[in-house]
């Protein structure tokens, strides 16, 4: 959750910016218009706006690539915990079907040498709802 709301906060920031572009650049063409600057000078500071602009529409996009993956991976985390709810509700005495479920659960379950495990769970729906 905090890293969804820097991401927003820098988003914002970024927004901002790209609007203090936009009027830098009104500006910048009013003083040429009214021959207060070469035409030079406003090439030079134009070209210097595009390339800040074409850093932060980058920056942009890859803040709101970032809040979707947050987005989906929120949900996926919900829906998982879902299922895992509608496990501890469940009275499995058959072990095999505990045994089945468990395998769509978790998708790898890693042993490292140094005695560490990492479970991978599977954040689909790993069972169709009832």
């Amino acid at each position: 959750m905090a890293v969804q709301s820097h991401a927003q906060k820098e988003l914002k920031r970024v927004e901002k910016q790209l609007a203090e572009l936009d009027n830098r650049f009104d500006k910048l063409l009013s003083l040429h218009v009214e021959g207060a600057i070469t035409t030079d000078q406003f090439k030079h500071q134009n070209e210097r706006n595009a390339i800040q602009q074409q850093e932060l529409l980058s920056k942009k996009t890859e803040l709101i690539v970032a809040l979707e993956e947050g987005k989906n991976l929120a949900e996926r985390k919900e829906a998982f915990r879902k299922e895992v709810e509608r496990f501890i509700d469940l009275d499995i005495s058959d072990e095999q079907v505990l045994k089945q479920f468990l395998q769509r659960l978790i998708q790898t379950i890693e042993v490292f040498e140094d005695g560490k495990i990492k479970i991978n769970y599977n954040l689909s729906s790993p069972l169709p709802s009832n």
